[in-house]
């Protein structure tokens, strides 16, 4: 079965234990990254199709959290080493859920959701990629899930300002290292930040 076919996500959304407000605020999520992350790849001139396919295959980029129990996934408060730990193997999960299908789209798809926690200078993870090693797609999809997710109101904060999230992105803070994300898409962000802040404010 090809990703593109309908409602095998459903079916997968069926066999996990999670409330109606989780799976609310997961959609949300994940259609703010793929809208977001199908403007930057269009704006890299990655081609239309392209663009379009990565926008698609972004948006079950978290597609492991539905693996990720309850207590953990919605927890209002920062998490412990334990459970972060178990938050961490989310890329892992969505990358064999959905390899499981065949075709282009969940192959990218599959690449998106293992590789979009890496980070440019290797502190990332599942596997510690550095630079060109991480595919292109899960560089424009890691900096859209980090952009929505600044955004986002959280249980245990208020969502930043559009300009305190490119700040963030752009420079980095105590938390974010400046050298986390692709340069390339990085000035794509940043000469297109006003069109983001309006695709993003679509889905909150």
């Amino acid at each position: 079965m090809s990703i593109s076919d309908g409602d095998w996500l459903a079916r997968l959304e069926a066999d996990a234990t999670l409330s109606d407000d989780a799976r609310c605020r997961l959609h949300a999520h994940q259609n703010a990254v793929g809208d977001v992350a199908r403007l930057i790849a269009r704006r890299l001139r990655l081609g239309r199709s392209l663009g379009e396919a990565i926008g698609r295959a972004a948006a079950y980029h978290d597609v492991g959290k539905l693996k990720v129990p309850e207590e953990i996934l919605c927890k209002p408060g920062r998490l412990t080493q334990d459970e972060f730990a178990v938050m961490r193997g989310h890329p892992a999960l969505g990358h064999d859920m959905l390899i499981k299908h065949v075709g282009r789209l969940a192959k990218l798809a599959a690449s998106i959701a293992l590789n979009h926690h890496e980070s440019m200078d290797g502190t990332g993870y599942p596997n510690g990629l550095t630079g060109d090693s991480i595919p292109i797609e899960a560089r424009i999809v890691g900096i859209a899930d980090v952009y929505d997710a600044l955004r986002e109101d959280r249980p245990y904060r208020d969502g930043m300002t559009h300009e305190k999230a490119m700040a963030i992105i752009l420079e980095g803070d105590e938390r974010t290292s400046r050298d986390k994300f692709c340069p390339l898409v990085k000035r794509v962000v940043e000469r297109h930040d006003t069109e983001i802040a309006q695709h993003w404010r679509h889905y909150h």
